[in-house]
């Protein structure tokens, strides 16, 4: 149907014109014999009111005509309206399905990565754990031969939904999944194994189930590699966590989450050969207190931002110390700090930091994975651990297509001096370089290929590098 307005006014005065003109020269024609006969101005005058009446005739024809032609568009837009919200009706919503009153979506990616190792096999990840466990069983600097794999362990899916419920309003979960599970293998039948990354429920402004720790902290580049940078703020646990919104202050969480850790050093033998001491892990059997996490984020123009903390009680037995049977329970109180930011500039650089350390943070920060959180010392007592490092990246959008990272992170362990064990094969220093170019020629299709290099030293000196290439094909879904 057109879109040309309908112009009455123009039609009527068009047909009052011919109409006039065709009805009243004829009659003027025909009243000409009158004039002669009588009084010319009376016949003038009878001419005009035939002429008025006709003019009012073809008037009231007009105005029918305008009102036929209302009817018949509303009637065409009243149709057309009714088209188009059935039409949105038989519609499934374009983000996701429904499922009674709840929304369900699915999405994630496809992964599939080719490495080839220059020094040894570490598959789709490499860490300085990687480089240094390398050296140990090989026993040379560079280790190993080179070595070809592709997996797709870390491909990922994560469904999340929505239901709206009268007493809480609107409730929300999640899964998300990949395969990185423990009994992977690449035997003929056989295949990545599945496991959960997180998994949580939302009501209101609570967060119930495993997630990342609030004592996280993304602020560093994009990586191919599985393992991402030394220093990294990286642990999936359960808690309960609390978000205040700020409005356009940011937001602060607040959260208690589970003190699993990563356990207690233990010495390896004493002057005599005897144990010098065993103690259980520091678990849950052994915190009685959940971590206490805090997080402010917040944005200031192009600058993102955020600060946590955290706080910890630990608590381990002591057996066996100094030829004692039982030195008892003992505690100690772990803490750690984080700041990072991202700042993203007209010119397509972004450029990321964090620095983070603390006491007792073995599980949450990467030095080089999953340290211990304490130490037994001289005294027979339990201490925490010292870790600390920082991250630093530059990410810059060459097209609108490519963006090339460069993600640089270094870690750092204490020494105790008040231990009469050999410390000489705990962590000292670490850090990964990653350089990457990413090419996205459509929306969900990215593809990558990425130079990493991890180091790892021992409080000895004894040190380790390793090296790998990596092509990675994504498709997001």
């Amino acid at each position: 149907m057109s879109t040309t307005p309908f112009r009455s006014a123009r039609v009527r005065a068009a047909v009052r014109g011919v109409l006039g003109t065709t009805i009243a020269v004829p009659m003027l024609f025909s009243a000409m014999p009158a004039l002669a006969q009588g009084s010319q101005q009376d016949q003038m005058q009878q001419l005009r009111d035939q002429i008025r009446m006709l003019q009012q005739k073809v008037d009231d024809m007009a105005a029918q005509q305008d009102a036929a032609q209302a009817r018949q568009q509303a009637r065409s837009e009243t149709d057309a309206a009714s088209q188009t919200a059935i039409g949105q009706a038989d519609k499934e919503p374009a983000d996701g399905f429904k499922v009674g009153n709840t929304t369900v979506k699915l999405n994630g990616y496809l992964k599939f990565d080719a490495v080839y190792d220059f020094e040894d096999d570490h598959g789709a990840s490499l860490g300085p754990s990687d480089a240094i466990a390398t050296l140990n069983a090989k026993g040379t600097d560079h280790p190993g031969d080179g070595n070809i794999g592709a997996t797709v362990k870390q491909t990922r899916l994560k469904l999340s939904t929505t239901t709206e419920t009268e007493t809480f309003g609107e409730i929300g979960g999640y899964i998300e999944m990949d395969f990185y599970g423990d009994n992977y293998s690449d035997a003929f039948g056989d295949g990545p194994d599945p496991r959960v990354r997180r998994a949580y429920l939302t009501v209101g402004n609570f967060l119930i189930g495993r997630d990342w720790s609030t004592f996280s902290d993304f602020n560093y580049g994009t990586t191919l590699n599985f393992y991402g940078p030394q220093a990294q703020l990286f642990e999936r646990q359960a808690q309960v966590r609390y978000t205040f919104d700020m409005k356009d202050a940011g937001t602060l969480d607040v959260a208690l989450e589970t003190p699993t850790g990563d356990g207690v050093e233990n010495g390896l033998a004493s002057d005599d050969g005897s144990p010098y001491f065993q103690s259980n892990q520091t678990g849950n059997e052994d915190s009685p207190l959940p971590d206490f996490a805090i997080r402010y984020q917040g944005s200031q123009g192009p600058v993102s931002f955020q600060v946590a903390g955290i706080a910890r009680y630990l608590k381990a037995d002591i057996q066996g110390f100094n030829g004692a049977d039982d030195n008892g329970n003992d505690t100690t109180f772990g803490w750690g700090l984080d700041v990072g930011a991202t700042w993203s500039l007209p010119t397509g650089t972004t450029l990321m930091g964090t620095v983070a350390g603390g006491e007792g943070i073995g599980k949450y920060i990467y030095a080089p994975a999953g340290g211990a959180d304490t130490y037994i010392n001289n005294n027979g007592e339990l201490e925490a651990f010292q870790r600390w490092g920082y991250i630093a990246t530059i990410s810059q959008e060459l097209t609108s297509e490519l963006t090339g990272n460069v993600i640089w992170g270094q870690a750092f362990s204490e020494n105790p001096n008040n231990v009469s064990y050999s410390t000489a094969a705990f962590h000292d220093n670490s850090d990964t370089l990653a350089v990457n170019l990413l090419y996205t020629p459509v929306d969900p299709l990215t593809l990558g290929i990425e130079y990493n290099r991890a180091f790892y030293e021992q409080q000895d000196g004894v040190d380790a590098t390793a090296q790998n290439v990596q092509f990675s094909t994504i498709y997001n879904f």
